[in-house]
């Protein structure tokens, strides 16, 4: 099969993936073969080419969280997949070859209407804003939350998911021009990322901050986003496109009671994926088929371009996902 060479350790870094020849991966017990139709990029994926993000022990070591395609083949105890269904998957990695082994439990069925490039694109940022906003976040209904860097695939589905759930959603981000392409997803207000940003939060709110900040930029304004919550507030921390150093006063959390917790996806546990895979599932379903919740497609390159959707992504400037067709 084609895909996208892991990188080597005998050789020069490089933000340039390579295209070559790799065996075809065999299905386990509780695992099926997938022809991959699309994948998606990551900013996981571009660390990964530079040497600098590993898969986890044991995961395939080709780039790529998240794929759509059909089923190939059904490995051992594996009851109810069957061979020509139509998927999408989020992955510890593999997906950008012709083809991937996935765990049944990290699989979903491609909703009607929704096409293999498009269901590419949803996965990865869809579990990160759920496992964020939900099993970290605890976002509950009448609350508020602020997404920084929000324009990312990530925050673009982030502000559609917190929407459903019936919170209010701040956006912040450096580009106004991206942020205000949210507001018909459910964004009540677009704020840049500087000083004034918790009084302009506060004076929107009419209150005392917001409730939840979900942190995709890092970097030293963490400060301003920690200043924009309120008392009891929580930040989660899933970012760090802005650096990842940041100076913060220490007395502020404890006084106000803060709580910061940092998240990743691709490190859990199979069976870990598999339980937050079901718990969006069960909200999300219905909410894919009449299209409230839709991911956010930038651009679709072929297969042989991959290259130049690497150095587009390296670029900056993406309003949502850059899709790769196998």
């Amino acid at each position: 099969m084609r895909a996208v060479l892991p990188t080597r350790d005998d050789v020069e870094r490089s933000n340039i993936p390579s295209l070559g020849q790799l065996a075809d991966p065999q299905p386990a017990a509780g695992e099926v073969l997938v022809r991959v139709r699309a994948t998606a990029l990551n900013r996981a994926d571009l660390l990964q080419i530079r040497g600098l993000y590993p898969p986890p022990p044991g995961e395939s070591k080709v780039p790529g969280l998240e794929c759509s395609g059909e089923i190939e083949v059904v490995g051992e105890d594996v009851d109810s997949w069957q061979p020509g269904d139509r998927v999408m998957a989020l992955l510890a990695g593999g997906g950008q070859a012709e083809k991937v082994v996935v765990p049944t439990g990290q699989l979903m069925p491609i909703p009607e209407g929704l096409d293999f490039r498009e269901a590419a694109a949803l996965p990865e940022v869809a579990l990160t804003a759920w496992t964020n906003l939900v099993a970290e976040g605890r976002l509950q209904t009448r609350q508020s939350v602020l997404i920084t860097a929000a324009a990312s695939g990530v925050g673009s589905f982030a502000v559609q998911l917190a929407r459903e759930l019936g919170a209010r959603v701040l956006v912040a981000g450096r580009s106004m021009e991206r942020l205000e392409r949210l507001r018909p997803l459910g964004a009540e207000a677009c704020l840049p990322l500087n000083n004034n940003l918790p009084r302009a939060v506060r004076a929107i709110l009419d209150g005392p901050g917001v409730d939840l900040v979900i942190e995709l930029a890092g970097g030293p304004g963490l400060s301003e986003r920690l200043a924009a919550l309120r008392s009891r507030g929580r930040l989660v921390l899933v970012g760090i496109l802005g650096g990842a150093g940041a100076e913060l006063d220490l007395g502020d959390i404890l006084r106000r009671r803060l709580r910061i917790t940092g998240s990743v996806l691709r490190a859990r546990s199979r069976q870990e994926k598999a339980r937050l895979v079901s718990d969006f599932w069960s909200f999300a379903e219905e909410r894919l088929v009449d299209q409230r919740l839709r991911p956010v497609v930038h651009k679709v390159y072929p297969f042989d371009e991959i290259a130049d959707a690497y150095a587009q992504l390296e670029r900056g400037g993406v309003f949502g996902k850059l899709v790769i067709e196998i």
